[in-house]
């Protein structure tokens, strides 16, 4: 999976305006808005710190506070004096929303930026979760804002820090696809290598994480494919097979016109080495769409995979004959090329559909050669060359 998603700017803007009026006040507030007229922010501070170091029940003096912070980009200690503000009444509370909102809106769409140029620049995904951090602090509810620091640390290889913030993401937007999605690849990949650890309770552990992350993802979109899908993938990983089961017949009896059901169906039966009856239900899914790419890819997988196993059958009595009868020379079986032979007019559409999938090129190289197609097969892996120098 990809560590680096791209990003796109908000569409709204905020813009914040300083309240620099004068009122009957002190002679230190009075003054502090002297200098903000002036543009002298520093000396608007002092007099201001001076003020509310004899009256720290003056809210005009945190509101002020705050505005000039604000000018000087000093933001978390902005943030500070308008919630001392807030706390002592709400005469300026549509002022400090505003421009906390103007802060948020400046912070995301300069972590987002900073954030794409860490594509060629890793160092700017720190820069890009110091914006976002910032952003957070001045609207700590907003969902999205969590997401994308979530990416952030999860391009920086920072997982528990990203696993955090989309856990955030999705307590507070309970319907977040692409957070609990993102959440359970992170958990299925950490499996991953917990297995290659042979860390067997390790991996457990993490695929049920993953489970439940799939599961949230599944019922904010029950008709996406990859939820679906994944939801199939852990349940086979954590024995729960009755769930993948119940998850996708249930799913085609209640609607059998549905591609994306057929197909996930499909995908449990492929997973159960069920040849036969997923492909009868990938061919539904795409008689219902023919232009549905990952159903007509995996009709081919389930014919080839089905060719793969005869063949494995066949190796296997073919070596037991020859250790039974000391022959060298053994009929071998080869009615499993009829199988490469169905699967390939669909993986042959498929990588119409997909002409840039070099696994797919590449497995095509492969039954080309198999079934001695000599010139598809070097034009194959030629093309497959080329993408990959092009990488």
């Amino acid at each position: 999976m990809k560590r680096y998603l791209p990003l796109g700017l908000l569409l709204l803007a905020f813009a914040y305006i300083s309240t620099t009026g004068f009122q009957c006040g002190s002679a230190e507030t009075t003054s502090a808005k002297l200098y903000m007229n002036q543009k002298q922010w520093d000396k608007a501070e002092a007099s201001l710190v001076k003020e509310l170091a004899k009256n720290d029940k003056n809210e005009e003096a945190w509101f002020l506070l705050g505005q000039v912070r604000l000018e000087v980009k000093k933001y978390a200690e902005m943030n500070e004096a308008y919630t001392r503000a807030l706390q002592l009444g709400d005469v300026h509370k549509a002022d400090i929303t505003r421009n906390r909102l103007a802060v948020w809106a400046m912070m995301y769409n300069d972590g987002v930026n900073l954030y794409n140029k860490g594509r060629d620049t890793a160092e700017y995904y720190q820069k890009a979760i110091d914006r976002f951090s910032t952003a957070i602090v001045m609207v700590p509810d907003s969902s999205g804002t969590y997401y994308v620091r979530a990416l952030a640390y999860y391009a920086k290889q920072d997982l528990k820090s990203a696993l955090k913030d989309l856990d955030e993401a999705v307590k507070l937007k309970p319907d977040f696809e692409e957070a609990a999605r993102l959440a359970g690849q992170i958990h299925y990949n950490m499996a991953t290598e917990r297995i290659n650890a042979k860390d067997e309770a390790g991996s457990q552990s993490e695929f049920e994480k993953a489970t439940q992350a799939f599961e949230k993802a599944y019922k904010a979109n029950p008709g996406n494919t990859d939820n679906i899908t994944n939801l199939i993938d852990v349940y086979g990983r954590t024995k729960n097979s009755g769930k993948a089961l119940e998850l996708t017949q249930s799913a085609v009896q209640k609607d059998p016109n549905n591609k994306v059901f057929r197909y996930a169906y499909g995908v449990f039966l492929l997973n159960q080495d069920k040849y036969p009856e997923s492909i009868e239900q990938f061919k539904k899914a795409v008689e219902i769409d023919p232009t549905y790419a990952d159903g007509v890819y995996n009709l081919g997988v389930a014919y080839l995979n089905w060719g793969v196993s005869m063949k494995a059958e066949a190796d296997k009595k073919a070596e037991a004959e020859r250790q039974k009868t000391k022959a060298k020379d053994v009929k071998e079986d080869l009615t499993y090329k009829e199988k490469f032979k169905e699967a390939l007019p669909y993986l042959e559409k498929a990588q119409e559909m997909r002409p840039d999938d070099l696994p797919l090129l590449q497995q095509l190289g492969k039954i080309y050669a198999n079934l001695n197609m000599v010139e598809k097969s070097k034009a194959a892996f030629e093309r497959y060359d080329r993408l990959t120098k092009g990488k």
